[in-house]
């Protein structure tokens, strides 16, 4: 337990460092600068750090929308198999074109195998079994021609699981067993594992239960010697399976409590999901109506959660559906023999379609009304009472993972000349104009804030004070070029330096004073430790 711990902490260290790499590469090196984020994702990926790697993706992927390098199709690749991990399955599948298309186009086929692969896995989540199989056979057929073994290998695995859950009669334990042969000749132990597992399940469910057990074992000693915590999760799933089979329940129960609970802690949606419902058909199998229900409720807003976009919604609810219509069906089912049981069971049955519904009027209600409370009507842009919430979260962040954070104090100078001499309604106007050109000149992943009656204040996440001055000089050019009456300002920039959120927003609003000061309509910055 102490080296995996010592592992961990070399590499947080290490993505870092990585990071910092990525920031301080030119935009015109793009390929490098990619070269460093697919390090730091790889870096978390293997830490189990599911859901921050994918963020971090989510969040700088649409930099290289027009990059079109191996490095590119290395990151979508990564993307893919974090969405299937994450459960955002929005846009992967325009995520697998580009990747393939760039694959194509290099005549990459080692890495178009990899592409192939994972998005065989997002079909595969998403219980789209034909597809699945469609790209995990093209993958392995390209695979074999290229004499990749280890490929080759993954194909052949991942091929049986879609067998076995699909609806065709053939069987995959013959793919399993060609896999495990070509993993133990190449000696991957990182894959072994989870290869062991799936061929166990099918012995047990074949009949060879001993061969079953021999084979959990295996995978969970070799899962021990690789420190793989992920792989280890995965054999407390494989043996509670195991167990609720034989009827030991409590023990499957208490198993599956701990996988559920790693799988929570690092952002694996979609296994959590399984989880759920393994979990959900325990409680059904014991009796225990109230908690199956319970774990039902968090089944549901955990599709909610995992499917974003209109398509994969309508698939969410169409499985919602299906398994609720299952749940009930096999809980009337248990039920049959006890009528007062069942009368309660109605009764919950009603109150919790009641629930929903006030709950998804309340939740509309609630996003239209925090949407208002949390922008200013003027201007379009987040409003003071936003602002805090969103520097701590920013500077936690940029505390975590050691990436800088610029803030940018801006105040209009003299713009109460504007109002006497225009008019309050033209004020507005000139407001809400410099409100669009603030928006329209900051990243996407930036914030800006109408900070007070003329003064704003912009936040820039993974930006040193060198891109608050670019941010400055850009504001000045769009000023003079689109506002039909003449507005300068004056701002005070500095990099976030260990303080608090209000020490940091306090020693920028006295950076802007010090350039009101100094004669206006300038930028005063600090690289000051104080």
């Amino acid at each position: 337990m102490e080296t995996v711990m010592e592992d961990n902490t070399e590499i947080k260290d290490r993505v870092v460092e990585l990071l910092t790499e990525y920031m301080s590469v030119p935009e015109s090196d793009l390929s490098l600068k990619i070269t460093y984020l697919n390090k730091a994702i790889s870096s978390l990926n293997h830490q189990g750090n599911t859901l921050v790697a994918h963020g971090i993706v989510e969040r700088e992927i649409r930099r290289f929308d027009n990059c079109d390098s191996l490095e590119m199709a290395v990151l979508l690749n990564s993307m893919i198999k974090l969405s299937a991990l994450v459960g955002d399955f929005a846009g992967v599948v325009e995520y697998s074109r580009r990747a393939q298309t760039i694959c194509r186009e290099k005549e990459e086929e080692g890495l178009l195998t990899r592409v192939l692969i994972n998005t065989s896995g997002i079909y595969f989540k998403m219980k789209e079994y034909d597809k699945a199989f469609s790209n995990a056979n093209k993958a392995l057929q390209m695979a074999r021609k290229n004499g990749d073994e280890t490929n080759t290998a993954c194909c052949l695995n991942n091929i049986a699981v879609i067998l076995e859950n699909s609806e065709t009669d053939k069987s995959g334990i013959p793919y399993l067993e060609e896999a495990i042969l070509i993993k133990e000749k190449n000696n991957m132990k990182d894959e072994l594992p989870n290869s062991y597992l799936n061929l166990a399940e099918l012995y047990y469910d074949s009949g060879k239960k001993k061969e079953a057990s021999e084979l959990l074992q295996r995978a969970t000693t070799m899962a021990r010697e690789n420190g793989d915590e992920r792989a280890l999760t995965e054999t407390m799933k494989y043996r509670a399976r195991f167990l609720k089979a034989e009827g030991e329940l409590f023990s499957a129960l208490e198993l599956l409590t701990g996988v559920s609970e790693y799988h929570q802690k690092n952002g694996n949606n979609t296994e959590l999901l399984d989880v759920l419902n393994e979990i959900s058909s325990i409680h059904e199998l014991m009796g225990n109506a109230n908690e199956a229900l319970q774990t039902f409720k968090l089944i549901t807003e955990l599709n909610r959660t995992i499917f974003k976009e209109e398509q994969a919604r309508s698939l969410a609810q169409l499985e919602s559906s299906f398994e609720a219509r299952e749940n009930l069906r096999e809980m009337h089912s248990l039920l049959e023999q006890n009528s007062e049981l069942r009368r309660v069971n109605e009764e919950i049955s009603e109150k919790n379609n009641e629930l929903h519904d006030m709950k998804r009027r309340l939740e509309k209600t609630n996003k239209l009304l925090e949407r208002q409370a949390e922008t200013d009507s003027l201007t379009g842009l987040l409003n003071h009472r936003k602002m805090r919430t969103i520097v701590e979260n920013e500077i936690a962040r940029a505390e975590r993972y050691g990436t800088p954070l610029t803030m940018i104090m801006i105040d209009l100078d003299n713009f109460k000349f504007v109002n006497d001499s225009y008019g309050h309604l033209k004020g507005d106007e000139v407001l809400s104009e410099i409100g669009r050109i603030i928006k329209s000149s900051i990243r996407k992943n930036d914030f800006a804030f109408r900070y007070g009656g003329e003064e704003f204040l912009v936040l820039l996440p993974l930006a040193d004070l060198d891109k608050a001055t670019e941010v400055y000089s850009r504001l000045k050019e769009s000023f003079r070029q689109e506002l039909e009456i003449t507005v300068s300002f004056s701002a005070g920039a500095r990099e976030w330096n260990g303080e608090s959120a209000d020490k940091y927003i306090a020693v920028v609003d006295k950076l802007l004073y010090e350039a009101k000061t100094k004669g206006k309509d300038r930028l005063e910055t600090s690289q000051a430790t104080s």
